[in-house]
């Protein structure tokens, strides 16, 4: 489903594009700080202001050092985050592709709760925590677990890892790379059966990127696919356990999904082929 990109289409930094993006022992350096960071200091930060914490440490313990990063290291923001707005074509291809790449997770879910079955007591205590009985409880929730995470991730997953794996190894493996990286970035005990779901979600807001040269549309389809999650779970319109995965292999997603996926990159790359 991912092809190499041909030259001039859509192409990463170089490597000559030195003290202007990224390098990446300096981007892993900063991956590793930031991991140690949020999990020493995000408990602290839950037990002491609730989940307002949470939003202090994606904010100051995950944003914040990225921010500091950027800064100290004069890089060039607009090629290093691709801070350029998509074309409505490209949101439309996006969210096309979002939409059948949430089918092929499910699929990617399934086949994971082959080894690791899904602990449906953790979906259960996870609904409890963000059931919305008010709207200004829903719209805060959006905040938290919906608009924080898509800005605050996606600048330093798909704009700063993303531009320095691109100076170094292929688009395609950078891709991957930045997708299972993306993906260990979330992996807890709790939250294994996640782990290739997550992956791939990763692998395709960078394929996005990378496509469209637009890291606003990623953090667009990001916010798009957590306030789709925490809908279903959040406001009373089903079973908690509603998004997860049954018993049988999901045979319908398995062939929609593709296509729906296929299509929306076709779409996303003549919309990106139109607007150069």
């Amino acid at each position: 489903m991912i092809r190499a990109v041909p030259s001039g289409e859509g192409e990463g930094p170089s490597a000559g594009d030195e003290g202007r993006v990224p390098g990446l022992g300096a981007t892993a350096a900063l991956l590793l700080g930031i991991a140690g960071l949020f999990l020493l200091g995000a408990p602290p930060l839950y037990l002491l202001l609730g989940e307002f914490g949470l939003l202090v440490a994606q904010v100051g313990l995950f944003f914040l050092p990225v921010a500091v990063y950027l800064r100290r290291g004069d890089f060039d923001l607009a090629r290093t985050l691709s801070l350029r707005f998509p074309s409505l074509p490209q949101t439309l291809g996006g969210i096309v592709v979002l939409a059948g790449g949430l089918q092929l997770a499910l699929v990617l879910a399934w086949v994971q709760s082959l080894i690791l079955p899904v602990p449906m007591e953790y979906l259960e205590a996870i609904s409890g925590t963000l059931t919305a009985d008010s709207l200004l409880r829903y719209l805060w929730l959006l905040v938290l677990a919906a608009a924080a995470p898509a800005v605050v991730e996606e600048t330093l997953f798909r704009g700063v890892v993303l531009a320095a794996c691109r100076r170094r190894i292929p688009t395609a493996a950078a891709v991957v790379v930045v997708g299972l990286v993306f993906g260990l970035f979330h992996l807890t005990p709790e939250t294994a059966f996640r782990f290739l779901p997550t992956a791939w979600l990763g692998m395709v807001l960078c394929w996005v990127v990378v496509v469209s040269g637009s890291l606003p549309l990623s953090v667009l389809l990001h916010f798009l696919n957590n306030a789709f999650v925490l809908t279903l779970t959040a406001l009373p319109i089903g079973d908690p356990a509603a998004s997860s995965v049954g018993e049988g292999p999901p045979y319908a997603v398995m062939v929609i999904g593709p296509v729906i996926f296929l299509w929306g990159l076709s779409i996303l790359r003549r919309a990106a082929g139109g607007s150069r």
